[in-house]
C-alpha cells in the first residue's frame, strides 16, 4: 500500500467515525423561538381549554364557592366580634 492511499483511507475512516458520531444541525428555523415555547404553550392550552369548555357551569361553581365564604363568615363573625371588639 503507497502512502497516497494509506492516507486516503484514514481519512475516509476518520470521515466516517465523525459522521457515525455528530449529530445534524438543528433545523433551520428552530432558533425562531424563545427557549420555553412549548411549554409555555401547552400551560397556556391547559388553562384556557376548560374555561372555554366549560364556561357556562362556572357561574354555578362561583356561585358555590361564594355562598361557601358566606356561610363560613357567617359562623366566624361572632368569634371575631368577641375577639376583636
Amino acid at each position: 500500500m503507497t502512502a497516497i492511499a494509506m492516507i486516503a483511507s484514514a481519512r475516509s475512516t476518520a470521515m466516517n467515525d465523525e459522521l457515525r458520531h455528530n449529530q445534524l444541525p438543528p433545523p433551520d428555523g428552530s432558533e425562531d423561538r424563545p427557549d420555553g415555547f412549548v411549554s409555555l404553550a401547552i400551560l397556556a392550552f391547559v388553562v384556557v381549554a376548560p374555561l372555554i369548555y366549560f364556561g357556562p357551569e362556572l357561574g354555578a361553581i362561583e356561585a358555590w364557592f361564594v355562598d361557601v365564604y358566606r356561610m363560613i363568615d357567617g359562623w366566624v363573625a361572632p368569634i371575631r366580634e368577641f375577639v376583636v371588639g
